[in-house]
């Protein structure tokens, strides 16, 4: 009889604040999940078309496109990733499109790492499905 094999949760980071993108990175991966980081609108796009994520953790405010427009484009694609949509620029209008679209958190920062951590394993589990396994990928 075959052992199952231990799935990785994966956590795709689209952040421009490159200083902010390493710190989740580093914290996400310590705590055992598989983290992809993009920098841009653009990149998370590219990465989201061809790679399943079990969370995305979403700046709102990005070069060229907003957090909320990258998202309504993967749900017209059929992305079902649940998502984490940060912003340091609160509004009611970014928070009912947000909701709109399904997000699973709305977090405002500045933010507490902790509060992050916590919201991702509250959406997705742990890491792991019992194996302490990890990989990173950065880029873009």
């Amino acid at each position: 009889m075959a052992k199952p094999v231990p799935v990785v949760k994966t956590v795709l980071i689209v952040e421009d604040e490159r200083l902010l993108a390493r710190t989740l990175k580093t914290a996400l991966t310590e705590a055992g999940y598989t983290t992809t980081v993009s920098h841009s609108a653009e990149s998370a796009e590219r990465k989201w078309s061809v790679d399943a994520f079990d969370l995305v953790i979403l700046d709102n405010r990005l070069p060229k496109q907003s957090g909320v427009d990258l998202l309504k484009t993967a749900r017209e694609r059929g992305v079902g990733s649940k998502v984490i949509l940060v912003t340091a620029f609160d509004s009611k209008e970014v928070q009912k499109a947000a909701r709109q679209l399904g997000i699973d958190a709305y977090v405002r920062k500045p933010y507490d790492l902790d509060r992050i951590l916590t919201s991702v394993s509250d959406l997705i589990g742990g890491p792991t499905n019992g194996s302490t396994t990890q990989s990173t990928k950065e880029g873009g």
